[in-house]
């Protein structure tokens, strides 16, 4: 038996209330709240495709908190660190949580697609004499 997360318990917790309840209100808002406990999914094509190489996607994770942050997680709902991108996020209002966590994804796992062992090297002129 696997352990749950305090996140997995309280989500169990809150869809249970919002079937069993007969009062339309109190479901409602039991399935709001259980809407920004789950976790997120996205995944984001990093690297094309070509006739050497099947590209790469990514996987990407990420929870909405208080309807205008998002926060980059893990696939537990634990919040991530990265070295050179911020993982939380305040929504703009023409945003949507996808499209940022997308943009976040891909910009932590590098957008050059012409890195890699098939890329073309650039020598400098510097040394020319």
């Amino acid at each position: 038996m696997t352990k749950q997360t305090k996140r997995q318990v309280v989500l169990h917790k809150l869809e249970a209330l919002a079937t069993a309840t007969p009062y339309a209100p109190e479901a409602q808002a039991a399935r709001a709240k259980a809407e920004q406990l789950k976790v997120h999914t996205v995944v984001v094509q990093v690297e094309p495709a070509s006739e050497r190489d099947l590209g790469k996607v990514e996987y990407g994770h990420y929870v909405v908190e208080n309807g205008d942050t998002l926060v980059m997680t893990d696939s537990e709902g634990a919040p991530i660190k990265h070295h050179a991108i911020e993982a939380r996020v305040k929504l703009l209002p023409d945003q949507t949580a996808g499209q940022v966590a997308r943009g976040l994804v891909r910009k932590m796992h590098g957008t050059d697609p012409y890195t890699g062992f098939y890329c073309r090297l650039r020598y400098s002129n510097a040394g020319i004499v």
